[in-house]
């Protein structure tokens, strides 16, 4: 593709890795660096085939977009200094780890004009390629659990903020008034968080230390229990949901509609994790 847009990535780590390898075989994207300070990180993205650098002193001057893949209390940091560099950035969901972080960012994009949107990867799942249900369900069940170890607060900023977002999405409930917290429930590794999203009632479950990772949606359709995998892997004729992120993100690039997350959404998100952690 002639005029592809020129990334980089920002953070090497292990999710990091596949965003620069999906951005680099997108025909949408030309990767010119990546970016991590730490020399071991350098070393596997060079042994990769990109150009790494420490520092975003160092960015070449032609980087058009950013991804970044880095922890989530260094989000706002870097992707404030993207954005007053004239650069547009992707950056990976939780959009940020506080409040105030949060705000900076969105008082960052609006200063700069630069755009800004949350890696909410569920939206791209090929299970969710249509609405899972013809009418909106009066109650759903979102379970989502992993097999990496975590505490009570990284269990929802890092897994059921994945769930928050995509009830979102699919319910269309955005607004501050379309969402109300229930109950909280902390079990082990896990916590339970029952939640009115306009006129459904939405109960998330997240779990981290678990014996496999899995995902799925449940609601009642008349007398039935229809329950939705998220889990599955992606047909090899298919391109997978961080290659169809890429592709949103391209397209918004180029003032095309998509379903990636705005920088409102992901803050929506964030901002209702974070409420639902404050109550553990």
């Amino acid at each position: 593709m002639a005029n592809r847009t020129r990334i980089a990535v920002i953070g090497y780590g292990r999710f990091g890795r596949v965003h620069a390898l999906r951005a680099q075989a997108h025909p949408a994207f030309e990767v010119l660096c990546v970016v991590d300070p730490q020399p071991g990180a350098r070393n596997a993205a060079q042994a990769d085939g990109f150009n790494a650098i420490a520092s975003l002193n160092d960015l070449p001057r032609d980087v058009e977009a950013a991804s970044v893949v880095t922890p989530a209390d260094t989000h706002a940091e870097i992707a404030i200094a993207l954005m007053h560099r004239g650069i547009d950035v992707l950056v990976e969901k939780p959009m940020a780890s506080s409040e105030a972080e949060i705000d900076t960012m969105l008082d960052a994009a609006q200063a700069t004009r630069r755009r800004l949107f949350t890696g909410h990867i569920e939206r791209f799942n090929q299970a969710l390629m249509s609405a899972p249900w013809d009418t909106t369900p009066g109650s759903i069940v979102f379970s989502r659990q992993s097999r990496l170890p975590g505490c009570s607060h990284s269990v929802v900023l890092d897994l059921m903020v994945h769930d928050l977002d995509l009830a979102a999405h699919l319910l269309r409930c955005h607004t501050p008034d379309s969402f109300h917290i229930l109950s909280v429930q902390e079990h082990g590794d896990g916590v339970s968080a029952q939640v009115a999203m306009g006129s459904t009632v939405v109960n998330f479950h997240a779990l981290h230390g678990a014996d496999s990772s899995s995902a799925t949606i449940r609601w009642h359709k008349a007398t039935a229990v229809c329950e939705l995998p998220l889990s599955h892997r992606a047909e090899p004729t298919q391109p997978d949901a961080l290659t169809r992120q890429y592709t949103a993100f391209h397209s918004m690039l180029k003032g095309q509609p998509s379903h990636l997350a705005s920088a409102m959404e992901g803050a929506t998100a964030a901002r209702r994790a974070l409420a639902i952690a404050a109550r553990l």
